[in-house]
This record gives structure tokens, C-alpha cells and sequence, in this order.
């Protein structure tokens, strides 16, 4: 179960990582935002982020069966949780 979650959090890192570099990629001034409604907006996707995760983290560690863990895996929503079956290793 320790070698789900890590890969869970590895995986979450790779999505997560290239939206925050795509965002940080742009000049503050093309998007009409100051850099204090920017950070907002940063803050805000990063406490989205980690509020899915805690949900993912807590249906994995309930879950008793490899369907019960498949179901968390799925509740990612567009994530890395879509075609990913663990391997019960």
C-alpha cells in the first residue's frame, strides 16, 4: 500500500508540475492580473490540489481490496488515477 501512495504522489507531481511552469511561463502584465491576484491564484490551486489528495489519501488507506483501491484511483478526476491499475505488489 506504501509503494500506491508513493507512486500516487509521484504522479501528482508530475501533472501538477507542468500547469504551475505553464502558468509561471506567462508576463504578469498579458494576463491583466496584478502579481498579488497571481500568488492568490497560485494559492488557491495548490489548496485545491492538496484537498483531492487528502481525499485520495484517506480512500486508499480505507480501501481492504485491490477494487476498493482501483475506485480511490478513479476518484482523481482527470488525473494520473484514469487507466492506472496497481499491480498488488
Amino acid at each position: 500500500m506504501k509503494r500506491a501512495l508513493l507512486a500516487l504522489f509521484a504522479i501528482s507531481l508530475l501533472f501538477s508540475v507542468p500547469s504551475i511552469a505553464s502558468d509561471g511561463g506567462q508576463p504578469i502584465q498579458s494576463s491583466g492580473m496584478t502579481f498579488e491576484q497571481r500568488k492568490a491564484e497560485f494559492l488557491t490551486r495548490i489548496d485545491q490540489r492538496i484537498t483531492r489528495l487528502q481525499e485520495v489519501r484517506t480512500c486508499v488507506s480505507a480501501a481492504a481490496t485491490p477494487e476498493a483501491l482501483r475506485a480511490c484511483m478513479g476518484r482523481q478526476g482527470g488525473e494520473a488515477g484514469h487507466g492506472h491499475q496497481p499491480t498488488g505488489q
